[in-house]
C-alpha cells in the first residue's frame, strides 16, 4: 500500500470515527426527548478497483421494534377508550353520590317516605303537611337536575368529539407532511431517522384517538388505516373526519356520527377517545336516562295511585284532571266508581247526593262518562266538564267534590290499568301532562334484529280519523323487527285512507344514542290493544323519554297543603233509612207482589267475587242480615250485617260494614220499580268522610315500603319487583360499580401501555452507559486514525528530504 492509500485511509477513518461520535453526541443530547429513539450509523469497508481504501459510514438506522409498536399503539386505543370512560363515570358517581348520602336521589325519596309517615301519624296538622310538599319538591328537583346534567355531559361530549376529531385531522396531516419529506430526503440520499421518529410520535398521538394500522411503502412513505384496513386514513393525501355538533341534547334524542370523506364511520372507530366518548354519548347516558325514567315513573304512578284513592279534608271544591282527552276518545273500562258532593265537614250535600257509576257508560267514551255523571243522582250537586281538555269536576253552590274509586279499571293506551280518578289525574299529587296522542317504544339495540315475538296482530284505535274505533288491524310475525312493525303500521294506515306521507309522519324510527326507538304520532288520543305481545315486547308507552325531567308536585297542592288527601269517601258503611218496628215480619212494600220475577236481587259487589242476595215481598229485615252474614265470600272478606236500633228513626235498621275498611257497593235488581229495598228502606252510606278518617295518608306512607312494585328493564337492569327507595339505590350502585370498573380498566391499560413503552424504550431508547462506551472506542478510533495521518506526514516529511 502506498503512503497516499494510507493517508486516504486514515482520513476515511477519521471522518467515519466523526461522524459516528456526532451521532453518539446526539443520541446523548435527545436521552430525554420523548418520541426519540437511538440512532445507530452502519459503518462498512471503502472499495475502490477491488482494493480496501478505508471505511465509510453506511445507513443510519433506528433500533426499533416494529412489532412492540404496532401492539402499543393497539394498547394507546384502548386507554384512550378507558380514560374517558373513566372521566366521565367519575362526574356520574359525583353526580349521583352514594346511597348514604344526603343529595342521592334514594336518600331524597326516602326522606319524603318519612314525611308521608309522620303526615300518616298526625294528618290534621299542616306542618307535616309542608313537610310533604318540601320533601317531594325536592325529590322532582333532583329528578330534574338528573336528567339535565345528563343531557349536559352529553353536550360536553359532544363538543369533546369535535374538538378530537379536529386534533385527528391535524395529526394526519402533519403525518402527510413528515411522509413527504421523508421521501424527498431518501431520494436525496439522506438520513430520515428523525423524520420517522416525529411521524411516529404523532402517529401514537393519533392511535390514542382513534384505531389505526399502518403499511409502509418502499419509498420511506406510511399508508394508514382504520384498525380493521376498511377505511383509508392517509395514502399520499389525507382524508378528513369531520363531525357535527348537536345544538342541544334532549332524553330520546341521537347525535351525529363520524364522517370520512362524507361516509359514516361511526361504527369502524372500535378504540380511542373517539370510540369512549361515543359510548359515552350514545350509550350509557340514555342508559342511565331510562333508569332515572323507569324511577320517575314508578314513582310517580305510586303516589299517584294512592292519592288518587283518598280525598282531602275538607273535600276540594274541584278536581281538576292532568290526562289532556277528547270527549270522543273511546274507554276501554270496567267497575264502579262513586262520586259525591259534600259540605265542608264531610258530610253529604243531601242524603241523594251520591252516585254509583258502573262502566263502561254508554257510549264508552270521555263523553259517555261526563254524561253518566251529570245525568246521575250526584249531578243535581256537581258538574262535570271538558275545560281545556281535561277533565274537570267542581260542586255547585259551594258544594264539595269526592270521589272513590272503589273497582273501576280504566285501561291506558299502553296496558296499563287504573282507577277512574287516577286515569283522569283529577287528584294527582304528582303532576304530569299524561296524554297519548303519541306513542314511543322502549329503546332497542338494533332496527333490524327480530323481536322474537310470536305471530298475532294488535288493534291502535282512537275517537276521530282514520283510527276512529274499531281502528286499525297491524299484523306481525315472529321475525319481525322494529323497522318491520313500523312498516306493517304504515300500510295499515294507508289502508284505512291515509296518505303516504301522512303514514310516514305517523309511524317513524328515532335514534335514542346508539339505540332506536318506534314513535307512532296521531292527532288524537290512541289505543293500542294487542292479541299478542308485540307491544309489550318492544315497549309501547305515552310516557316521554323526558318524564324525569318535567315532573312537579300539582300546584293545586303546593298552594293549598291541606289538598293532601286524608280519608276516602265512605264505601265501607250502609245503613238503612227507614226503620222497621218488627224486624222478624215482612218488611211492607218490599218486593214484587206478582211474578215474575219472583224475586229481587241484592248484589254485593267490590274486590271479590260478587254475592247475590235474593229477595221478595215476604223478606224481612233478619232474612236480608242473615243471607248476608251466611255468605261465605263475604264473611271472608270481614264484611258483615247487623240490625240495629236507632232511637232517633223510633225503630231498627240495617248496618253492613266491612271491618277492613276496603269498598263494597251495592247493585239492586228492582231499582227504580218503587219497591226495591234501596228504595223502601234506603240503603246506601249516611255519611261522606270522616274527619278523623287517616286511611288514605296511611296507605301513602306504606306506599314506600311495597316491595312489589314492577320496574320494567331499563337501560341494562332487569326487570324486577321492588321497592322505589331499594330501585333508586340500585341505580346508583350500578353507576359506581361502573365508575369502579372504569377506574380498573383505566389503570390496567394506562399500566401496560407504559410496560410496552417501557420496553420499547429498553430497546430502542438511548443508554447512557453504552453511548458512553461508544463514544469512548470512536474518540480512540479517531485518535489512532488521526496518529496514522501524523506518521504518514513524517513519512512524507522523510521521503522528501531524502530526495
Amino acid at each position: 500500500m502506498s503512503l497516499t492509500q494510507a493517508l486516504n485511509s486514515a482520513i476515511s477513518g477519521l471522518n467515519t470515527a466523526q461522524a459516528r461520535i456526532s451521532i453518539t453526541s446526539s443520541n446523548i443530547s435527545n436521552v430525554n426527548t420523548p418520541g426519540y429513539s437511538k440512532k445507530i450509523a452502519g459503518q462498512e469497508t471503502l472499495v475502490l478497483d477491488g482494493v480496501g481504501a478505508g471505511s465509510q459510514i453506511g445507513d443510519i438506522y433506528r433500533n426499533v421494534n416494529e412489532g412492540l409498536v404496532r401492539e402499543m399503539r393497539g394498547e394507546l386505543g384502548k386507554a384512550g377508550r378507558e380514560e374517558v370512560r373513566f372521566e366521565f363515570f367519575q362526574r356520574i358517581q359525583t353526580l349521583f353520590g352514594t346511597p348514604q348520602s344526603d343529595g342521592a336521589i334514594s336518600q331524597r325519596i326516602s326522606d319524603l317516605a318519612d314525611a308521608f309517615e309522620q303526615l300518616g301519624n298526625t294528618p290534621e296538622q299542616n306542618s307535616p303537611k309542608v313537610e310533604v310538599i318540601e320533601s317531594a319538591i325536592q325529590v322532582m328537583d333532583a329528578f330534574e337536575n338528573l336528567s339535565e346534567q345528563i343531557q349536559h355531559m352529553r353536550g360536553d361530549i359532544d363538543k369533546n368529539i369535535s374538538d378530537e376529531v379536529d386534533s385527528a385531522n391535524v395529526l394526519l396531516n402533519e403525518i402527510a407532511e413528515l411522509n413527504t419529506d421523508v421521501v424527498r430526503q431518501k431520494n436525496l440520499g439522506q438520513p430520515t431517522t428523525e423524520l420517522e421518529d416525529q411521524r411516529d410520535l404523532k402517529i401514537n398521538e393519533l392511535s390514542k384517538i382513534m384505531n389505526v394500522t399502518t403499511y409502509n411503502r418502499g419509498d420511506g412513505s406510511m399508508v394508514l388505516f382504520t384498525a380493521n384496513g376498511s377505511r383509508t386514513l392517509l395514502d399520499r393525501t389525507p382524508a378528513t373526519l369531520s363531525f357535527s355538533p348537536t345544538a342541544g341534547f334532549e332524553p330520546g334524542t341521537g347525535g351525529s356520527g363520524i364522517m370520512l370523506n362524507g361516509e359514516d364511520v361511526t361504527d369502524v372507530i372500535q378504540n380511542g377517545t373517539i370510540k369512549g366518548l361515543l359510548e359515552m354519548r350514545d350509550t350509557e347516558l340514555p342508559r342511565l336516562n331510562d333508569q332515572i325514567n323507569e324511577l320517575a315513573g314508578e314513582l310517580r304512578d305510586a303516589i299517584n295511585e294512592e292519592h288518587n284513592r283518598g280525598t282531602a279534608f275538607p273535600p276540594p271544591a274541584n278536581l281538576s284532571g292532568t290526562r289532556m282527552v277528547a270527549a270522543n276518545d273511546p274507554l276501554t273500562a270496567t267497575g264502579t266508581f262513586r262520586i259525591a258532593a259534600l259540605d265542608a265537614d264531610g258530610n253529604l250535600t243531601a242524603t241523594d247526593s251520591w252516585a254509583d257509576i258502573t262502566l263502561p257508560t254508554t257510549p264508552a267514551t270521555v263523553q259517555g262518562m261526563i254524561d253518566a255523571i251529570n245525568g246521575s243522582t250526584a249531578g243535581t250537586y256537581l258538574t262535570a266538564s271538558l275545560v281545556d281538555g281535561r277533565m274537570v269536576v267542581e260542586g255547585l253552590d259551594g258544594n264539595r267534590i269526592s270521589i272513590n274509586e272503589m273497582t273501576s279499571s280504566i285501561t291506558t293506551s299502553d296496558g296499563r290499568s287504573q282507577g277512574m280518578s287516577h286515569y283522569f289525574g283529577l287528584n294527582d299529587f304528582v303532576a304530569t301532562v299524561k296524554r297519548s296522542d303519541t306513542m314511543t317504544s322502549s329503546a332497542k339495540d338494533s332496527a333490524t334484529a327480530a323481536l322474537g315475538v310470536t305471530a298475532n296482530s294488535m288493534v291502535i284505535s282512537a275517537g276521530s280519523g282514520v283510527l276512529t274505533t274499531p281502528g286499525i288491524t297491524v299484523n306481525y310475525t315472529a321475525t319481525d323487527s322494529l323497522t318491520d312493525v313500523r312498516d306493517a303500521i304504515r300500510t295499515a294506515l294507508q289502508g284505512a285512507g291515509m296518505t303516504a306521507a301522512d303514514a310516514a309522519e305517523a309511524a317513524y324510527l328515532v335514534e335514542d344514542g346508539d339505540r332506536y326507538r318506534l314513535v307512532i304520532s296521531y292527532t288524537s288520543n290512541m289505543t293500542i290493544t294487542d292479541s299478542g305481545n308485540m307491544s309489550k315486547t318492544i315497549g309501547m308507552t305515552e310516557d316521554m323519554p323526558v318524564l324525569a325531567g318535567n315532573m312537579d308536585v300539582a300546584s293545586s297542592i303546593k298552594n293549598d297543603p291541606a289538598r293532601i288527601v286524608r280519608g276516602q269517601l265512605n264505601a265501607d258503611t250502609y245503613e238503612t233509612s227507614t226503620a222497621v218496628v218488627d224486624t222478624a215480619t215482612a218488611i211492607s212494600g218490599l218486593g214484587p207482589l206478582v211474578p215474575p220475577p219472583v224475586n229481587y236481587t241484592l248484589t254485593v259487589a267490590g274486590d271479590f267475587t260478587s254475592v247475590n242476595i235474593n229477595y221478595d215481598s215476604n223478606s224481612s229485615l233478619e232474612d236480608i242480615a242473615n243471607a248476608i252474614n251466611n255468605s261465605a265470600t263475604l264473611t271472608d272478606n270481614n264484611i258483615n250485617a247487623q240490625v240495629v236500633f236507632d232511637s232517633a228513626l223510633g225503630g231498627y235498621k240495617l248496618r253492613v260494614t266491612d271491618a277492613d275498611g276496603d269498598a263494597l257497593f251495592f247493585q239492586d235488581s228492582g231499582a227504580g220499580a218503587g219497591d226495591s229495598l234501596t228504595e223502601i228502606l234506603g240503603l246506601g252510606i249516611q255519611h261522606g268522610v270522616h274527619e278523623g278518617d287517616n286511611s288514605a295518608a296511611l296507605s301513602l306512607s306504606q306506599t314506600f315500603e311495597r316491595t312489589d312494585i314492577d320496574f320494567e328493564a331499563a337501560g341494562g337492569l332487569s326487570a324486577e319487583r321492588t321497592s322505589l327507595t331499594d330501585f333508586a339505590a340500585g341505580i346508583i350502585a350500578t353507576a359506581a360499580t361502573k365508575a369502579s370498573v372504569a377506574e380498573s380498566s383505566y389503570e390496567f391499560q394506562s399500566n401496560l401501555v407504559t410496560d410496552l413503552g417501557n420496553r420499547i424504550q429498553n430497546e430502542a431508547g438511548v443508554n447512557l452507559d453504552e453511548e458512553m462506551s461508544d463514544l469512548i472506542i470512536f474518540q480512540r478510533a479517531y485518535s489512532a486514525s488521526a496518529r496514522v495521518i501524523s506518521t504518514v506526514d513524517e513519512l512524507f516529511d522523510t521521503l522528501l528530504n531524502a530526495v
